[in-house]
Order: structure tokens, then sequence, then C-alpha cells
């Protein structure tokens, strides 16, 4: 990857501190990820966690499947640090830094799942179909992909209306929950610088959808949609 932003000193434990602020529905997102991921799951359960960032989606699987085996991957290596130290005494739990740009490692295992959480949006557009080409071909064949991330909307109109909805809505977030007041124009200055500094790349539900079709799924669905967050699964079966 490219994005310098997840190098700086402290961008993961800021990203810390305040993604529960300013994504919307963020904690049903996480719920829904995760409670597939276990009904999901075998006997022996085992699931890749890609851009794990710091293991909050693994650590809602553990409360369904604590015996679950992970493989978690992250980009960050201040994340990775802070998901090594936070599962060192789960023997069933691996951390590798790792840039998923690259695709995936080569790992000999199959998974029942492999989940991600607002973390591929910042795959180049065009590394995407080879890497969901390769999340297909590590599942088993009763196996998930679950990703919950940010999308742009289709429409032009729509998107800035979302966009500007979006920012309304998290300032009113902010002034609540951590005192912080901004002005509308100010606050919509700063997402889109870091949006820029962090290389986020949304693209549409649409896009994803036909991505992981080229990439070999049989069947794609939009599982919920907040604002401009969404969860969409794809599967053989």
């Amino acid at each position: 990857m490219t994005d310098e932003g997840w190098k700086t000193k402290g961008a993961a434990e800021k990203y810390i501190q305040t993604v529960d602020v300013v994504a919307p529905g963020r904690k049903e997102i996480l719920s829904i990820i995760a409670r597939l991921a276990a009904h999901k799951a075998s006997d022996i359960p085992s699931i890749m966690d890609i851009g794990c960032g710091w293991g909050d989606v693994t650590e809602e699987i553990l409360k369904y499947k604590p015996h679950v085996s992970v493989v978690m991957l992250d980009y960050s290596e201040e994340m990775v640090g802070i998901c090594k130290d936070k599962f060192k005494d789960n023997p069933n739990i691996k951390v590798m830094q790792y840039d998923l740009n690259q695709g995936l490692p080569s790992l000999d295992i199959k998974f029942d799942a492999v989940v991600s959480c607002f973390a591929l949006h910042h795959i180049e557009f065009e590394n995407r179909v080879k890497l969901y080409t390769e999340i297909r071909r590590t599942l088993k064949d009763e196996g998930i992909f679950a990703n919950g991330d940010l999308f742009k909307a289709d429409s032009p109109v729509l998107n800035q209306w979302e966009f500007d909805n979006y920012i309304n809505w998290m300032a009113k977030q902010l002034k609540e929950k951590l005192g912080q007041t901004y002005e509308f124009s100010d606050l919509k200055t700063r997402q889109l610088d870091n949006y820029r500094i962090m290389r986020d790349m949304p693209g549409t539900i649409w896009d994803m959808c036909t991505d992981l079709k080229k990439s070999g799924f049989q069947f794609v669905d939009c599982l919920c949609k907040y604002q401009n967050l969404a969860v969409l699964a794809a599967s053989n079966n």
C-alpha cells in the first residue's frame, strides 16, 4: 500500500479512540459480520480476519466461537503490535503484517469465513478482483466472505447528499460524545483531507458486487446499509 497515513505514529490509536463516534452503525455492523462468521463455522472453526485493525471483529467472533482459530492480517505495524499484545495468551490466533494489495499470503489452510471491517476501501481498485479471487480460493466449499466497509453512492448527486448528511451527523456526534464543536464547512474539509491522507478509495456497492462476481463468487448480497457504510456477503452456496 502507499497510504502513508497508516504509517504515521499514533494513527492507530487515534482511529481506535474516534471510530465508534464517527462510524454510523458500527457496532451493529461488527455484530452482523461476527454472527454470520460464527454461524458458518464448522466443528473446528477457522477464520481469516483481513485488515484486522486492533482485532475488534475477532473479539466479537470469539464471543460466539471461543475456540475459533483465526489468522489476522493488517498493513499497519502499529495495529499488528496491538493485536499481538491483545491476543498473546490465545494460541489459536496468529497475527501477521501484510499488504493486501499483494493478495493473500500463502497458507495451507481452508477457512470457514473470511471477514473484514472498514479496511478494503484502502485497496487499489486494480487489485480488488485479484484479492477477492484469492479470498474465494482460500474458503471451504461452504465458506463465506463478509465485508463491512465504506461505500459511495452510485449517483454523484446522491453521493454528495449522503456525504453532507454524514458530515452533519458526525458534527452532532463529536459535540455530544467528545465535546468538540465544528462548523459544517470546516468539518467537511477535515474529513476530505483525512480521506486523502489515509487513501480512502470507496467504490459503490454495485462495484463490489460486480468485482465479487468477476472473482467467481456465485452469490452476493447486501445484508445492511446505514448512511455510507454497508455489509456485503459473498458465497457459492
